[in-house]
């Protein structure tokens, strides 16, 4: 009888010819006898290598073959199969070794010269890699969660604790969380991955025409990002109350540089007379001394100079990369 692959003109011929699946086709003897040309890019086998070899010899992984060759034995002598006519995920072997994950049907036909089993297998590889993916990113998701409802709170109960009247801890927290949320949004723009220092310092200062930004590409890793955000919020914040930027004269040069494996940056204001070191340290001081140490594992010094508040942070880019 002729091979079940080369009935073109029949309706099986047409089935793996135009099947998006690949297609398996078994005798009851458990050899092949059809195999579509996606089951020869699935599994790397050709139609003339699988031909005629049993079928647990050729895509069944090693753990499986007595099970299939049990379950054929057993539906040859009473009928019964019961994986027939139901989907079910499973590994399949490939010739060079590796195991695919499959989904794959079996259904018995008698339409044909003989009863064949008829195998539907489709490759799943970029569905469970995706639904790892996406586990991964929601277990990414609630950890980030946490932590920022613990930010949040952190900062909620210490600008309370700061503000001496409600009126007065609306804005500062609102101003607070708007840093935070525009870290966020740079963040997100790059996959949470590593996003570039350059965006945050225009977003948060790039509308002051009295503030000039220079500095070479430099990514930071979201941990970082997040922490220089707070940092250069407390700093705008000061700025726009007390320093350069209440006054019409004054001006701010940030800039950095990265030395090394480390990245060095610089906030000095210029322009005002007769600045002095404030009598007690605010909630912002506090702050930034607390970002420097624990977030970012650097050092700061900040020097209030008669023209105006100089600030200097340095700390290790670790896993960030310049460029």
């Amino acid at each position: 009888m002729a091979l079940l692959h080369d009935l073109n003109s029949q309706s099986l011929g047409a089935v793996l010819r135009t099947a998006l699946d690949a297609v398996v086709v078994m005798r009851m003897d458990g050899t092949i006898a059809g195999w579509n040309d996606v089951a020869e890019r699935t599994f790397g086998w050709s139609f003339a290598e699988a031909q005629g070899k049993r079928m647990s010899e050729m895509i069944i992984p090693h753990r499986y073959r007595h099970a299939h060759e049990a379950g054929l034995s057993r539906y040859l002598a009473t009928g019964e199969g019961p994986v027939l006519d139901t989907h079910f995920e499973i590994e399949a072997l490939h010739r060079d070794g590796r195991e695919l994950p499959v989904e794959l049907s079996i259904t018995r036909t008698e339409q044909f010269e003989e009863p064949v089993f008829l195998g539907f297998l489709r490759d799943i590889s970029d569905r469970r890699d995706a639904a790892r993916r996406q586990e991964l990113m929601v277990g990414e998701l609630n950890h980030r969660v946490k932590n920022l409802l613990g930010v949040v709170a952190g900062i909620a109960h210490q600008t309370a604790r700061a503000s001496r009247s409600l009126d007065e801890f609306g804005p500062a927290f609102g101003g607070r969380l708007a840093s935070l949320s525009k870290a966020h949004e740079i963040l997100t723009a790059a996959v949470w991955e590593q996003a570039p220092l350059r965006a945050l310092a225009d977003e948060l200062l790039g509308g002051y025409a009295q503030v000039t930004i220079e500095g070479p590409p430099v990514a930071l890793m979201p941990r970082q990002l997040l922490s220089v955000s707070m940092i250069l919020h407390e700093l705008l914040t000061n700025a726009l109350k007390y320093g350069a930027l209440s006054d019409p004269d004054g001006r701010i040069a940030l800039d950095w540089r990265v030395d090394g494996d480390a990245l060095s940056l610089r906030w000095i204001e210029r322009g005002l007379s007769g600045v002095a070191a404030p009598a007690a340290k605010g909630f912002g001081t506090r702050m930034i001394a607390l970002s420097v140490s624990h977030e970012l594992h650097g050092r700061s010094d900040t020097e209030w100079r008669d023209a105006g508040l100089a600030f200097a942070l340095t700390f290790p880019l670790e896993a960030a990369k310049a460029g």
